[in-house]
């Protein structure tokens, strides 16, 4: 995506992650209906607006797992190639399984049907998962949790901001609102898991925190399992924001990346409304497995991009100067370190 967007001969492009587009197009929708009448259709208003600006859009990670977006989309990318935009996306998924178990997912299905028709659809599939192959790895992610590893966190955060003074809740104003953050100091953010990921937060809020703070220090983040699927959801959408902004992710841990999100229900007793004598409809058992299928499946995606945002080249190349200067200081000694075993094994020879 790099290549092509940085190789097509026009001005007129735009590249944003997919979640930054809905929530622009989301905004437009909101101004429009203030200054219309609440009849008038803004979409392809809206989407004239886009073409003028871009002909050419290039969107990170395509994904629909809300209705709001789903029945916004279903008729804006109609508009969309109507005004002869072309659009380039990447996806986790193939258009066929986009909002796969939304709610009245059949709605939308004729826009899974225009994309298949105007655009081309290609595999880059190739088995292998490039962001976890063997590197360098610096220690970010602590399990489990234990007075020794908020020892750890507390020494990291004066490392990360420099030993800098603390500020206690601090305000974020964006789109009429604020955000609370708990603790932060010279471009880091501290929160729990609970007044993060618990609380109701959308992707603009984390779109804003990774803005404003190159590091965020996450801690006390549990095992999820079906139960915490919007918790998973919004832990998910986070790891999205933290890494599109190229941020920093400290994080402690009831377990290790790979086993957050069981996908399974806590007591793994099968799959019940919690009464002993209300077993739950067939029906009802599938749409809460596909509806864990989803999660799954997206967290697959994001433990993959906490593989590789643990690597020592993501903290050296991070806007978080005090880490990265310390990340190379740690690669020069590894390397100074090779070359002196390298030198003692031609002397032996």
């Amino acid at each position: 995506m790099d290549l092509f967007y940085n190789t097509v001969p026009t001005n007129r492009k735009r590249r944003v992650h997919f979640h930054a587009f809905m929530l622009d197009v989301h905004a437009r929708i909101n101004a429009l209906r203030r200054t219309r009448a609440s009849t008038s259709d803004p979409v392809p208003t809206i989407a004239r607006e886009l073409a003028s600006d871009a002909y050419v859009l290039c969107f990170d990670e395509f994904q629909v797992t809300d209705i709001a977006d789903a029945m916004v989309l279903r008729h804006l990318v109609t508009e969309l190639f109507r005004n002869g935009v072309v659009i380039v996306t990447t996806s986790n998924r193939h258009p066929d399984e986009l909002y796969k178990n939304g709610i009245q997912r059949e709605s939308f299905m004729p826009c899974i049907e225009l994309l298949k028709n105007k655009c081309e659809v290609v595999s880059l599939d190739s088995g292998t998962d490039y962001r976890k192959l063997a590197r360098e790895t610096e220690s970010v992610y602590f399990s489990p949790i234990t007075a020794d590893t908020n020892k750890v966190l507390h020494a990291l955060f004066g490392l990360a901001s420099d030993n800098a003074s603390i500020k206690d809740n601090a305000k974020l104003q964006f789109l009429g609102r604020s955000l609370a953050v708990p603790i932060s100091a010279n471009g880091v953010a501290r929160f729990s898991f609970n007044q993060l990921c618990k609380e109701a937060h959308s992707a603009a809020d984390y779109i804003e925190l990774a803005k404003n703070y190159h590091t965020l220090m996450l801690t006390d983040v549990p095992v999820m399992h079906i139960a915490d699927r919007n918790e998973a959801r919004r832990f998910i959408t986070l790891v999205d924001a933290l890494y599109e902004s190229h941020a920093v992710l400290i994080m402690s841990s009831e377990t290790n990346i790979y086993k957050l999100f069981s996908g399974k229900h806590e007591d793994d007793t099968g799959l019940t409304t919690g009464k002993a004598d209300s077993p739950l409809t067939v029906q009802e058992k599938g749409a809460m497995t596909y509806s864990g299928e989803e999660e799954v499946f997206a967290f697959q995606r994001a433990i993959s991009r906490l593989v590789e945002m643990s690597s020592r080249n993501w903290i050296i190349g991070s806007r978080n100067q005090h880490l990265a200067e310390n990340a190379m200081r740690q690669e020069i000694q590894r390397n100074n370190k090779k070359l002196s075993s390298s030198d003692q094994m031609r002397s032996a020879a």
